[in-house]
């Protein structure tokens, strides 16, 4: 077959002469700086699941700026269907006590809602801190360590989203020091051509800037400063041209992250609530491993009564049915409990005698070290791990667990939808900290006469837990963390290569020895640096093979944490 050739001059003039306009084009635009390209591949992951309203406007919206981005128990009066219609985190019904009594360092959904004036339907997300991009900021160069916990505030509607994170400061640092650090990032921050920031006065709150960026829209950054702990909120507008969130609304918003963090903050214990039910103290089952904690730690059995959630009935404390685990919600596991230190107990809640009477079940976690060091942070491990847990579902062999956020902070509605076509089961999960040093309370409820106000029966009982405390010969007396403890490997991406393995910790538990690992995960060559009061260094080890290694170790007084990074 002959060959044919086409390509007339003419043609090869008219190409040359459109890529010559082409590159006249390209030279006139630069690339924007690198931190802008990788921020808008971190927003279009973050924004999966918003509203995709219009195609034009959501381009635009990612090519700008960044946001933030066991089946356990009876069935009890009969199984709760859950509401799909319901997939959205609802503002709660107004009440007579004030959204501050519900503890949390960082502000709740509805406070958001609040502040900003944020209409329709929003959610609030906890960030699971093995994510990818948990610690990835934008405008930030460098992350302080301490980051306790992330959130995402989206409308499903799309059109906003704001993020808040908690950085907890260290003994050995200052919150002021570090504060002057985020704002020194954002102050200088350069996301692109269009992005500009612009500092304001110094508020009571804290420390604010405005930014804009161009057809991206623009938004706000507010550095709030506690006793030990560091705040830091983001508001994004996608709306092109001036922010429909002014300057008051911001500040209102900071305030409430001012006095969470002097209420709730890391080194403050949580003050119940002064309004609603007074909890009180009753002699109850507790089962768990010896030594268990003190039943004082616990609601007492006779206040899980309600007309929502028992219809009336009557309620006991019963002796459970545990076989030897800890685990109290749905998507926990053996594994997932294992390593964790301290005493743990669990009082399950019945409204008769029959092993299908139980409603529900509370388990508290307590870190008897006399280190408050050590108490503060294994509260901070606990109550991440539970929220990043419960948040995101799981999946089993014929079921799947979906989540909904609950209106408070560290709430949850856990639906689990079976493939056989059964009837969904729900139950409603909460985790908070409470008035004794190094206690975390989980209460979980399985089965409620009116599901509607499972999350407001929640709340309540959650408002009792926090009340309570131990007497002080359970505080005071100690098991001493384990002396030499082996602690599970850490993936620090899907990447199996990538991970921190061979993982001891001799003074300390798993808990502790956890975010310490995580915190020297960039780390990469050998030398000697401080990290949260501990004194880590690092070696590279070559193999005959080739292959590489580092062995790292951290000390801390008579404590010593070592693992081997890949």
């Amino acid at each position: 077959m002959a060959e044919h050739d086409d390509w007339t001059a003419a043609e090869d003039a008219r190409l040359r002469a459109a890529l010559s306009s082409l590159r006249a084009d390209v030279e006139a635009t630069p690339l924007p700086d690198v931190r802008f390209v990788k921020a808008r591949g971190m927003a279009r992951r973050r924004r999966r699941f918003l509203a995709v309203g219009a195609a034009a406007a959501a381009a635009v919206v990612v090519a700008g700026t960044v946001g933030y981005a066991q089946l356990a128990g009876d069935p009890v009066l009969k199984p709760v269907p859950a509401d799909r219609s319901g997939t959205t985190t609802a503002a709660p019904s107004p009440t007579t006590t004030s959204s501050l009594d519900q503890a949390g360092a960082l502000p709740l959904l509805q406070e958001w809602k609040k502040a900003l004036d944020l209409k329709g339907d929003a959610r609030m997300t906890t960030q699971d801190p093995k994510s990818s991009d948990y610690r990835s900021f934008e405008c930030l160069a460098t992350v302080p360590s301490g980051q306790q916990l992330r959130q995402e505030i989206t409308l499903d509607a799309g059109g906003f989203q704001g993020g808040q994170t908690q950085f907890a400061v260290s003994s050995g640092q200052d919150p002021v020091t570090v504060a002057e650090g985020l704002t020194n990032d954002i102050s200088q921050c350069q996301q692109g051509p269009d992005f500009h920031v612009n500092r304001l006065d110094e508020t009571d709150a804290g420390s604010l800037y405005s930014y804009t960026a161009g057809d991206a829209g623009s938004g706000w950054f507010a550095v709030v400063t506690g006793a030990s702990d560091v705040t830091l909120i983001q508001v994004t507008d996608p709306t092109p041209g001036k922010s429909q969130y002014s300057l008051a609304q911001v500040t209102a918003l900071a305030e409430i992250a001012k006095e969470r963090l002097a209420r709730y903050g890391t080194t403050v214990t949580p003050a119940p609530s002064t309004s609603g039910p007074q909890a009180i103290d009753e002699k109850m089952v507790v089962s768990g491993p010896d030594p268990v904690p003190s039943s004082n730690l616990f609601v007492a059995a006779s206040q899980w009564a309600s007309d929502a959630l028992t219809g009336g009935a009557k309620t006991t404390a019963g002796p459970g049915a545990l076989e030897g685990s800890t685990a109290v919600a749905s998507c926990e596991t053996d594994d997932q409990q294992a390593g964790i230190g301290g005493q743990v107990g669990v009082v399950s809640i019945r409204t008769g005698s029959g092993t299908a009477s139980y409603i529900g079940r509370q388990r508290v976690q307590l870190d008897d070290a006399t280190d408050a060091t050590l108490q503060k942070a294994y509260v901070s491990a606990r109550i991440a791990e539970a929220k990043a847990l419960y948040a995101k579902g799981c999946d089993g062999a014929n079921y799947t667990v979906q989540s909904t956020p609950g209106p408070t902070d560290g709430t949850f509605r856990l639906d689990t939808v079976f493939t056989d076509g059964s009837a969904t089961l729900s139950e409603w999960v909460g985790v908070t900290s409470q008035r004794t040093p190094g206690a975390v309370s989980t209460v979980v409820i399985t089965a409620a006469a009116n599901p509607d106000q499972g999350f407001a029966e929640l709340d309540r009982l959650l408002a009792l837990a926090r009340q309570k405390s131990a007497p002080a010969a359970t505080t005071t007396k100690s098991a001493s963390p384990p002396k030499t403890v082996t602690c599970a490997p850490i993936n620090f991406t899907p990447a199996s290569e990538d991970r921190a393995s061979d993982i001891v910790a001799s003074g300390v538990t798993c808990a502790v020895a956890d975010p310490l690992v995580r915190a020297n995960y960039k780390n990469y060559g050998a030398g000697t640096w401080g990290v949260d009061g501990w004194t880590c260094t690092a070696k590279k080890v070559q193999m005959q093979s080739g292959f590489t290694y580092r062995t790292f170790s951290c000390t801390k007084g008579s404590s010593t944490v070592t693992w081997r990074k890949s």
